[in-house]
Parts: C-alpha cells; sequence; structure tokens
C-alpha cells in the first residue's frame, strides 16, 4: 500500500468475535465431516489453551486473528476449546507471577500454552512438562528451545518474532543518508535482548555502520543509557531492543529520544518512532492458529516446525520528521505500508 493514513483499530467486543466464531466453526466442522488430515480432526473433547503474556495487547490482531483459524478449523471458546488469559489486557510482567499461572494451568491440563516472550516460554517450559508449548519470541535457537527449528525437539514449537536487522538498518539509511553510528539501549536481564543485540550488531557491520550498545536495568535507567549513546558515543538513530522488557521501556525510550532531538527505530507498534518495521500482526496469528489447530489435532511439535513471520509492516512518521528537521525520502513513504501524519 502506498502512503496509507494510520487509523484508529476498529474495537470489537468479545461477543461479536464469540459469535464470528461460532458461524466459522460450523461451516468449517461441515467441511472437515467429509474429509480428515493424518493428524486427525477436533473431536468432541474441549481441548484447552492458555494465553502467556508479558506485556498488554489491547485489540491484538495477532490474537483475533490467531482464534478466528483456529475456527476455521474446528476449534471454537466456548463449543470444543476453553480459553485461559484470553484477554488481551491481561498480562504477567512478574515472572512469580507468571510462574504461579503456569503451574495453575498446567494442574488443570491446559493443552498448550500461548507463551509470547523468551522468558514466558522458559518459565511454561520449566512449570507446564505435560503442556505443549507453542512460542512467539525472537530467536528460539539462541534461547535453547530447540536444536533445530525445521524439526523440533521436546514440547515446544512456534513462530519468530525475527525483524531483518538489516532491512531496518537499510531503511534507516535511505532516510538519514548521512548515518554512521546507531545506538541500542538494551536490557541485558532479558534473554531475549541478547540475540536481538548481536543481529543488530552484525547488521551494522555488513551496512558499514558502527553499533554502539549500552545497558540499562529497568525503565528507570533508560534516559541514563540513552544519555551515555547520545553524548559519548554521539549516536545519530536509537534502536530499540527486540525483547519485553524494551517494549515495557518504549515511552522513557521516546521521551529521552525527544529531550536530545534523536530519532529512533523500534519493530513494535508506537506513534513516537521515526519508522517501525514490525511483523504482521494478523499473518503472525494466522501461522500460529495453524499450528496450534496441529497439535490439538495430535501432532507432534517436531512435526510442527518453527516458522518466520512472512509478511512485515513498514511504518513511517511524517510528524516526528518534521518535527526533527527529517525529510522522509519520496520513494520511501512509497513503500511504507502505514504513514502517521
Amino acid at each position: 500500500m502506498t502512503g496509507l493514513s494510520a487509523s484508529s483499530p476498529v474495537q470489537r467486543g468479545s461477543s461479536s468475535r464469540r459469535c464470528l466464531r461460532v458461524l466459522l466453526v460450523m461451516c468449517c466442522l461441515a467441511a472437515l465431516s467429509g474429509c480428515g488430515e493424518s493428524e486427525g480432526t477436533a473431536d468432541s473433547g474441549v481441548r484447552k489453551i492458555a494465553f502467556l503474556r508479558a506485556v498488554a495487547t489491547p485489540d491484538s490482531p495477532t490474537d483475533q486473528a490467531f482464534m478466528e483459524e483456529l475456527a476455521r478449523r474446528g476449534f471454537v471458546e466456548g463449543l470444543n476449546l476453553t480459553v485461559i488469559g484470553g484477554q488481551d489486557d491481561e498480562a504477567y510482567a512478574d515472572p512469580e507471577e507468571a510462574e504461579e499461572a503456569v503451574r495453575r494451568w498446567s494442574s488443570e491440563g491446559v493443552d498448550i500454552i500461548l507463551a509470547y516472550s523468551t522468558t514466558g516460554a522458559v518459565i511454561a517450559r520449566e512449570h507446564a512438562p505435560s503442556s505443549r508449548i507453542l512460542f512467539l519470541v525472537n530467536d528460539p535457537t539462541a534461547a535453547g528451545f530447540v536444536k533445530d527449528e525445521s524439526r523440533p525437539n521436546g514440547s515446544m514449537t512456534g513462530v519468530t518474532f525475527r525483524v531483518p536487522a538489516d532491512r531496518m538498518l537499510s531503511i534507516a539509511q535511505r532516510i538519514l543518508p548521512a548515518l554512521q553510528r546507531v545506538g541500542l539501549p538494551y536490557p541485558p536481564s532479558d534473554p531475549a535482548a541478547i540475540p536481538s543485540r548481536d543481529q543488530f550488531v552484525q547488521a551494522a557491520q555488513r551496512l558499514n555502520l558502527e553499533m554502539v550498545a549500552e545497558p540499562f536495568s529497568d525503565q528507570n535507567d533508560v534516559a541514563r543509557a540513552v544519555g551515555q549513546l547520545v553524548q559519548a558515543g554521539r549516536a545519530q538513530l536509537l534502536l530499540a531492543s527486540v525483547s519485553p522488557t524494551a517494549t515495557r521501556a518504549l515511552p522513557q525510550l521516546a521521551d529521552a529520544a525527544d529531550a536530545y532531538r534523536v530519532p529512533f527505530a523500534a519493530n513494535v507498534a508506537t506513534d513516537r518512532a521515526l519508522l517501525t518495521l514490525s511483523p504482521d500482526g494478523a499473518s503472525i496469528g494466522q501461522q500460529l492458529g495453524r499450528q496450534a489447530a496441529r497439535l490439538l489435532n495430535g501432532a507432534t511439535p517436531a512435526a510442527v516446525p518453527v516458522e518466520n513471520p512472512r509478511r512485515f509492516q513498514l511504518t513511517l512518521n511524517e510528524k516526528v520528521a518534521l518535527q526533527l528537521g527529517i525529510p522522509l525520502p519520496a520513494e520511501v513513504v512509497r513503500e511504507a505500508d502505514v504513514v502517521h501524519r
């Protein structure tokens, strides 16, 4: 799409979503009645899935697409599927609370735990050994979840949140032709942040950019880290780390970037970044839904390969560009899926 203006997401209530799922399952059950996959099809037994989020995601297109894909494949909440933690504003930022929830779900016989972070996937693996774990994480191999992403070992599989670091940086170079130094504030205590840092460093080297990384401990430490990068390293662009801790700290990163008048790039939705390159949420939800249906139908994780995102969304922010005096090249604007004006 070309130069679309951002618009507010459509609000959908849980009752309307359930009605849609009921209609979808009626159609898909009729279709499945005459045929079946080798792994089986949805039967009359009730399955249980649970959402484990580290960050709340109100009006999440990923969650909606996930549930709709499950419905298309014969699993509908309230009919043959029980959903725990399905409210997309429910999150467990505290690891101890996440552990308690996972242990409770395990005792209740949850079939699949959908872990939306590296930390959550670690907790689910340790405290729900009898459940299958479907993850959405940055790098499952680096995190030690799988050895072979084409044939996962153990009880885990899912979709990566890999954003092509070289693509993000190359877009930044086109917007900022004089770009030489990039700063990355990152939280080393978050296991997702280290693979993200390494991917950015390697991509910067390939593009002849200097990458300077500065650790921060928590949200209150972000301003100090940014100041260190801008003042000592003279970073001309800041990157948001790919990790739940960094996502929760996006407001602090944006405030610090504003204070130093330095643009930043992110890979999750925010209206304060100069550019955002993120996996398409609805597409990821569909991928996870297909994987979950296969697992619920009896497939082992080894038969359900880990997938990378299939679609990405480029968002540009003309308001931020104007505030910083950065002209957005017309050809980059034409490539954007969304342009905030």
